[in-house]
């Protein structure tokens, strides 16, 4: 986090004393800030307008599509006033504060502002005369690090809080002090100085038969056969002359390096060799970090470098390391290991709860600290114990009597760290990565854990110092780290449910405490009696939406059926109100038709204004004087809304709200015979609305209160918001911060009753971008950024929304051609099943979930149990075994849909006498592991396997592997000794498709239409900004656009058959992705795959014995067609495009053209 603010001393002295007193929310930094925005304009865009400036500050190039930013040291200029100014990036903040600055005396201003529209005015103020140097200096020397140094506690007495309690901890001197802790040189440049990194294919294989060697020489470490798996592949590198990827026996990273390697390529083999020669080459060590998928990956890399006598260490966050061990032991325990003694993995060395302080608590802790209450940081000296100090400083009520008045307390104890870091074994890690020369992370690792307070006074991410210390990133799987990027910049949380898992009634509770423990004495401030009002407003609201949903299935239905917010539901009401009754006329009347537009018009701008601010009454009078007609209506609801929020149910208000939607609609006869449902969803919506405004509030102002209620202290979703540190570093979200909700129905009680989950996500900035920003971070700081290989086997899937990393491809990993050959002898087939005595297809896809389970029982039925009417005869499964050629792979993958149908068709088949003892189930890695889970006493045959350890399946015994599609899409190789797949034919009981209630879906899309709006070869961007005719008017055309899209993309419905064309293109590159990277686990070692696609929803005309399927209503259809012009000699795409497509996705084309 950068320090915003500390810069406005140097012309503080000055201003200050002339600031005059009426000035009292309009402060000198403000005026400073707003300054520095004016100087930043004059400087980049000197011809445009005052209101052109907020357009500078969001993270997109509006100034370059005009033609006025052209170099880097702008560019740069830029990037370090976002720091300072990204609160005024909303246009409307930034004319609000403009228009406050004007209301300060002349000679305390630097510029003339005529007006908004017009270009500013340098002045010469007699008065801190050289703020324009200051300015300058601001834009062109690196943003401070925010610094909050804590002490460490010395010998004494000391205190921490934890839950309701405090405890008390002595520090003696055979202690403390205990050895300095070694911190990360921030100002020295990476090992090997950034220099972009080369390397030959030579210098590799003698690295691989490096690493073999060491192996080698410890025979209890596990052999990877290094230098035989990188014999199999070859690198070929862009070559935009001859419209191809070429061989090349260098591969170069310089800057951003995108590299693509079709499917079970060894892309993992090429990062690890990569990463031990870069840090052993004796010539130029250097520093990698390498960003894996999952925690159980970070610490095998961990494991396997350190093996290898290279210095790695992993990047944990703390907040998720209770989660990681309770991993870590189930998969120990799948693993074999028969008790908690048992359990040596060294990655628990990385994985500590152990705490030192626990110890010495003494007698008085009834229970062990829990891994979140360990006081790393929050230890308070004990030097004045009186009642009144303690109970305040440490925030617990230990007293009977009330707190008194602030001004009785005596100086409140300061924070102090724990002086047993430096040996702690919690905090091994950390102090590991100091010297270490690789470092594994996960995305979210890098994203939110902060560098330790203990090693650094500066508060900055283990990301940013990522970028600073290393000489190259090397990113596994960019594709799904873009995803999860986009997914942790758009949060979603359980706003109310069962607890524990209800963020606002945690919040609330804690708000109670807070304030009950001080007397109230904080809502004093007014964003502290806001933000508390905005609490129990939500409260409120949200409490009157839980009593409608529960007594009303028909509403419940209702919501369920998308996404919502105060503007769909907005949307959804005029949709039923005036529904398209077009087909009840063949010739409507052009005037009726006119006058329902206007009708719809004037409702529409009536709930608009009313959603601006649902709680507050508006002015019933235009600018000229005139009776606002809008206005009292919206007035109206405003009162309404109020009643229904605090109303007893048995009161006239719902009357009241009936007449109000009857006089709004006027003659709507439609409305009128269906009176309650639309009144019910009318007052939903008006709740919704009030709900949706003081959400928002609170989470606003929640920054501002947070020290003052001590709000770090809550465990709740916006202290694990994505770090504001990013917010200078990304775009902004393109239709801006928007938040949404979700209901989740729950199950029935005994009584019948039915309630939910009410979830709630915000868009903070589109995630992605920071990927591709990795090698750009440090510019601003003057330094050179670390060199970024991007990896992935389809991270280039044309117009995917999801997985499509929008930058060039530069290099391509491929096996060798006889490998190809073989891979390309794969087959594919349709394997359609029916109902016993119809020809009614079985589709497990798109059924109703009461179906589903009958529907999987009748599939495997049929693919396992043999006729039995028939001497000697097999089942088809058995039949697929038998025709696997290669004895080592013959075993079977069945796909379903979650881990719950994985669970019920392997206690099927296990049931079926053939197949007894020969099934794996595969589990989450959170799924408990006790007896009942892992042998089901019916039938202990069954084999279970997390799927941290899938990769182990080959020797487990079992034939048939039954597993969620999702869950075994990339990051682990299921292969036999020797390296080959373990697997040799899979099964699709399910077609692939997103859940249709999962946020990110609608995330991915939007900021998938950001980027290629900004990085497209279409130049979109600068078109539409071009168009606009003024940054500012090109502003607000993007934010509509943007709109449009987002509520397009958050109503949509997600099913085949409704999508547009475009849009289902999109959908297809995404489940081709999925597709292939699950056939990607049966061509590793260079083998071929027999694949079988048995739900018919992958064919529903071919398999409905209807018609002939095409693109638009198969999927497998649709794969082959997008795929199709890159195969064609003759069509208009780029050669290099071809050349691309056919070395990743060749032999998915093949098998789908030869299946017809």
């Amino acid at each position: 986090m950068r320090d915003r603010s500390s810069w406005h001393r140097r012309l503080a002295r000055q201003i200050t004393p002339a600031w005059p007193a009426t000035l009292t929310t309009f402060t000198p930094g403000d005026l400073m800030d707003v300054e520095l925005g004016l100087y930043l304009l004059e400087t980049v865009m000197p011809t445009r307008t005052v209101t052109d400036a907020w357009t500078l500050f969001g993270g997109y190039p509006y100034s370059e599509a005009f033609g006025d930013v052209r170099t880097d040291a702008q560019r740069h200029r830029i990037q370090r006033a976002r720091h300072y100014l990204w609160s005024m990036r909303r246009r409307r903040e930034w004319r609000m504060a403009v228009t406050a600055y004007l209301t300060v005396p002349e000679e305390l201003r630097g510029y003339d502002v005529k007006d908004l529209d017009a270009v500013p005015e340098r002045r010469t103020p007699s008065r801190a005369a050289n703020r324009f140097t200051v300015y300058e200096d601001v834009l062109t020397s690196a943003p401070p690090f925010e610094r909050k140094p804590l002490p460490l506690a010395d010998v004494g007495e000391y205190r921490f809080p934890v839950r309701d309690r405090s405890y008390s901890v002595t520090f003696t001197d055979d202690l403390v002090p205990g050895p300095p802790s070694r911190p990360h040189d921030l100002h020295a440049l990476p090992p090997g100085g950034a220099t972009p990194v080369e390397v030959t294919w030579k210098q590799l294989e003698q690295a691989a038969q490096e690493m073999d060697r060491i192996e080698t020489a410890h025979p209890d470490h596990k052999s990877h056969e290094w230098k035989r798996r990188l014999g199999r592949v070859k690198l070929l590198v862009r070559d935009e002359a001859r419209g191809e990827f070429a061989p090349s026996d260098t591969l170069r990273v310089d800057g951003l390096l995108n590299l693509v390697g079709m499917v079970g390529a060894g892309k993992s083999t090429l990062r690890d060799i990569l990463a031990f020669w870069a840090t052993t080459d004796k010539a130029k060590p250097r520093r990698i970090t390498i960003v894996v998928g999952d925690v159980a990956e970070v610490l095998t890399v961990v494991q396997q470098f350190s093996a290898l006598g290279v210095a790695a260490a992993p990047i944990l966050g703390q907040s998720t390391r209770e989660r990681n061990i309770e991993r870590l032991h189930r998969r120990t325990a799948t693993a074999g290991a028969a008790t908690m003694l048992s359990h040596t993995d060294p990655s628990f060395d990385y994985l500590s709860s152990a705490c030192p302080l626990d110890a010495l608590r003494g007698l008085e802790a009834p229970r062990p600290l829990g891994i979140g209450e360990a006081p790393c940081m929050s230890l308070y000296p004990v030097t004045k114990p009186t009642k009144t100090a303690t109970a305040v400083a440490l925030g617990a009520e230990m007293l009977d009597e009330p707190v008194a008045a602030e001004a009785d307390v005596e100086e409140r104890p300061k924070r102090h760290a724990c002086p047993l870091w430096t040996r702690c074994p919690r905090h091994h890690g950390a102090r590991d990565l100091v010297d270490a020369t690789i470092w594994v992370a996960t995305p979210a690792g890098l994203v939110h854990s902060g560098i330790p307070q203990h090693l650094h006074d500066e508060r900055l991410r283990y990301l940013e110092l990522a970028c600073r210390l290393s000489d190259l990133v090397i990113v596994d799987e960019a594709d799904r780290v873009q995803m999860q990027l986009d997914t942790a910049f758009a949060p979603a949380t359980t706003l109310v449910g069962r607890s524990p898992n209800s963020w606002l009634d945690e919040v609330s509770a804690h708000k109670v405490t807070e304030l009950a423990r001080r007397g109230r004495l904080q809502l004093s401030a007014r964003e502290n009696d806001d933000w508390a009002n905005a609490t129990d407003t939500v409260t409120a609201a949200t409490n009157r939406l839980y009593s409608l949903l529960i007594q009303d299935a028909a509403l419940r239905t209702w919501i369920t059926e998308d996404y919502f917010s105060a503007l769909t539901l907005h949307q959804w009401l005029i949709n039923a109100w005036f529904p398209d009754n077009g087909g009840n006329s063949q010739d409507p009347d052009e005037n009726e038709a006119a006058e329902r537009d206007q009708q719809i018009a004037r409702i529409d701008r009536i709930l608009d204004r009313f959603r601006d601010d649902p709680l507050q009454e508006q002015s019933t009078l235009t600018p000229s004087g005139e009776p606002d007609e809008d206005a009292i209506i919206v007035n109206k609801l405003v009162h309404l809304a109020l009643e229904l929020l605090h109303a007893r149910r048995d009161s006239t208000t719902r009357e009241r709200l009936r007449d109000t939607l009857l006089a709004l609609l006027g003659n709507n006869d439609y409305v009128a015979g269906n009176i309650d449902t639309h009144v019910t969803r009318f007052e939903f919506t008006l709740i919704l609305a009030a709900l949706h405004h003081r959400l928002n509030l609170m989470t606003t102002l929640w920054p501002r209160v947070e020290a003052a209620l001590n709000l770090e202290a809550t465990s709740n979703v916006l202290s694990r918001r994505p770090p504001k540190d990013y917010e200078p570093i990304l775009p902004e979200s393109p239709m801006g911060n928007v938040l949404g909700f979700q209901f989740q129905l729950g199950e029935r009680n005994r009584d019948g009753d039915q309630s939910g989950e009410l979830r709630f996500f915000r868009c903070n900035g589109v995630g992605r971008e920071l990927l591709l920003q990795l090698p750009q971070l440090p510019s601003i700081d003057n330094r050179p950024g670390p060199n970024v290989l991007l990896m992935s086997a389809t991270s280039w899937a044309g117009t995917s929304s999801r997985y499509h990393v929008s930058t060039d491809v530069g290099a391509v990993l491929r096996p060798h051609d006889d490998e190809v050959r073989l891979v390309l002898e794969s087959t594919f087939r349709k394997e359609f099943l029916y109902w016993p005595g119809s020809s009614s297809p079985l589709r497990l896809s798109g059924s109703d979930a009461d179906t589903r389970p009958q529907i999987l029982t009748q599939m495997l039925h049929q693919l396992a149990v043999p006729d039995r009417s028939l001497a000697d005869s097999t089942s088809m499964l058995e039949q697929e075994l038998a025709d696997i050629d290669d004895p080592d792979r013959r075993r079977i993958l069945l796909l379903v849909g979650s881990y719950v149908e994985a669970k019920r068709a392997a206690e099927y088949l296990n049931a079926t006498p053939e197949w007894t003892g020969r099934i794996t189930l595969l589990v989450s890695d959170d799924a408990d592991l006790d007896n009942a889970w892992r042998t089901l006493p019916s039938d202990p045959s069954l084999r279970t396997l997390s799927r941290g350890d899938v990769a182990s399946f080959a020797t487990e015994g079992g034939q048939i592997l039954i597993a969620p599609l999702l869950a075994v899409e990339r990051g682990h190789n299921i292969v036999v000794p020797g390296g080959k797949a373990a697997i040799g034919s899979v099964y699709f009981l399910a077609r692939p498709h997103p859940r249709p209630d999962d946020i990110a879906l609608a995330i991915q899309a939007i900021n998938d239409w950001a980027v290629r709006q900004i990085r497209g070869p279409e130049g979109a961007f600068r078109q539409l900004a071009l168009a606009a005719g003024t940054p500012d008017l090109a502003g607000l055309a993007f934010r509509r656009e943007a709109r449009k899209k987002w509520n397009r993309f958050l109503t949509r419905q997600l099913s085949w058959t409704s999508l547009p064309p475009e849009e289902k293109v999109a959908f297809t590159w995404d489940q081709l992705v999925v597709m292939w990277q699950v056939i990607g686990r049966l061509v590793r070692g260079g083998v071929e795959a027999r694949v079988v696609f048995v739900d018919a929803a992958f064919s529903p005309r071919e398999a409905g014995l209807n018609a002939v399927d095409t693109p638009d209503t198969s999927l497998l259809a649709s794969m082959r067609s997008i795929l199709d012009p890159y195969f064609t000699p003759d069509s208009t795409l780029p050669d290099i495009d071809k050349s691309l497509v056919v070395a990743l996705y060749e032999p998915l084309y093949r098998a789908l053209a030869n299946m017809d």
